[in-house]
């Protein structure tokens, strides 16, 4: 009767887990699988190997749509977190009202994407009808062409995404600091160590899987960000290109009317953006650590706290 019971309760645990089964399946597995296929087909549906790959090699469109990707991310991540970190322990120290900030930090996150590109595209009009460039002249500085320069276009759209986005980082790493254990603090006052050491020996070291976490979400939103490129350039991806990521090359060759449709191209941009993100999440594993262990204060490191 027992063991009846246990085989009811693990067959409706493994129904539970059907259902979220089935659809990664069908929305994640069977599309990447079939992407993989199409990028070895051509547009009649026909094998042809690596072409594709080599078509992309060749193309200067494709490679410049790679540096920007690449440029944007590594420059977004460098910003957003070490700034989220930062306003995340200020939130962390601040005695009342903590729900108050988190809400005002979270509120860019709320808005959609167009509204933000929207909302910047008007801040960084050149000239005075620009709020940015008005403000600046004021000052002796300016104008600046922002979005349509390409030496600024792609640094003001990372302002605009980190702008948008360290809302939801925050949120994470407030979470994290709230989970550090008291105990390390008191016994780090004791050894005499001061506010920086602790928050350099402990708070960071403790705080290794959100900053894992947060990287690579971080990473890969930035890697496959579509919206606000095509809000702010449309699919050219000007000016002269400097906004052509990955992702709006790939919905040229799908879907757009400017020019031929070539799926077998698309998908394999696709692939290699998929393959990006795989070394570069592993990349991420390798150098901070996977683990989730629990953070000790070594007794060599309470001595460097004195």
């Amino acid at each position: 009767m027992i063991k009846r019971n246990k085989l009811r309760e693990y067959v409706s645990w493994y129904l539970l887990l059907l259902i979220p089964l089935v659809g990664t399946l069908v929305f994640n597995v069977y599309p990447l699988i079939q992407t993989v296929m199409d990028s070895f087909e051509n547009m009649k549906g026909m094998f042809i190997g690596l072409v594709n790959y080599q078509i992309l090699w060749e193309d200067d469109t494709f490679r410049q749509s790679v540096v920007n990707t690449l440029y944007m991310a590594v420059l977004g991540v460098c910003f957003n977190v070490p700034i989220a970190f930062v306003i995340a322990t200020m939130l962390n120290s601040v005695p009342v009202a903590k729900n108050v900030y988190k809400v005002v930090f979270l509120l860019p996150m709320i808005m959609s994407m167009i509204t933000v590109a929207t909302l910047f595209k008007y801040l960084m009009m050149p000239g005075e009808e620009g709020v940015l460039n008005f403000l600046l002249e004021k000052i002796g500085l300016g104008p600046f062409n922002f979005l349509n320069d390409p030496a600024t276009s792609r640094e003001s759209l990372i302002v605009m995404v980190v702008w948008k986005g360290m809302g939801y980082n925050i949120i994470l790493f407030f979470a994290g600091l709230q989970a550090v254990q008291r105990e390390l603090y008191e016994a780090a006052k004791i050894d005499g160590a001061n506010e920086w050491k602790q928050w350099l020996y402990i708070t960071i070291p403790s705080m290794k899987s959100s900053f894992t976490f947060v990287i690579i979400t971080s990473a890969i939103a930035a890697l496959k960000r579509f919206t606000d490129v095509y809000a702010i350039s449309g699919e050219t991806g000007n000016p002269a290109g400097s906004l052509n990521t990955i992702m709006l090359y790939v919905y040229r060759n799908s879907f757009s009317t400017l020019n031929y449709k070539d799926l077998g191209k698309a998908s394999s941009a696709s692939v290699v953006l998929f393959i990006i993100i795989l070394l570069i999440t592993l990349l991420n594993f390798k150098l901070t650590g996977s683990d989730n262990t629990e953070t000790r204060l070594p007794r060599r490191r309470r001595r460097s706290l004195k």
